[in-house]
């Protein structure tokens, strides 16, 4: 928009008026944002780096496992749920593949806690081993004291005389 340069000032009157003041005030925010984006630009700074190859950061990123041990089997769900036995053919579908799920988590279970023969013979072989341990350690039988009796005295001995040798 070209301005005219000989504009005539408006009376006093009409510039106390509020749609006057909410003009003027938007020409003046808008002069304001010009002038902040100007300063912005100026102080832009471009780096231009199109000759020179950085190197690519070098990082290592580690992932710790969750503290739940659960497989994808075990997360899974059926998608579809039946509200309030609404469609019983997805509640049927939901309760035997439920029912799968838990009998798979069973049989791992069972599996982990199986021992096969010569687990369970060196097992048997180690507890045998520390039984006939205990035993010898306590076939010698420890002094029972009562820790309310004063400790006891040691034989009483003759009293000790000067013996002559002979001659």
């Amino acid at each position: 928009m070209a301005e005219v340069p000989h504009k005539k000032a408006l009376s006093s009157k009409i510039m106390t008026m509020k749609f006057m003041q909410r003009q003027q005030e938007q020409e003046t925010r808008q002069q304001l944002e010009k002038e902040q984006i100007r300063v912005v630009t100026e102080a832009h700074w471009v780096l231009d780096n199109a000759g020179v190859d950085l190197p690519k950061p070098k990082f290592q990123v580690e992932y710790e496992p969750s503290f739940l041990q659960m497989d994808a089997a075990e997360r899974s769900n059926v998608g579809r749920v039946s509200f309030q036995k609404f469609n019983e053919n997805v509640e049927k579908s939901a309760s035997t593949s439920a029912g799968k799920q838990q009998l798979d988590r069973e049989l791992k279970r069972e599996k982990a806690g199986e021992i096969d023969d010569d687990e369970m013979a060196e097992e048997l072989a180690l507890s045998n081993k520390a039984k006939k341990a205990k035993t010898v350690s306590s076939s010698k039988p420890k002094p029972t004291t009562n820790r309310r009796a004063p400790p006891p005295k040691a034989k009483a001995q003759a009293p000790r005389t000067f013996m002559k040798p002979k001659e």
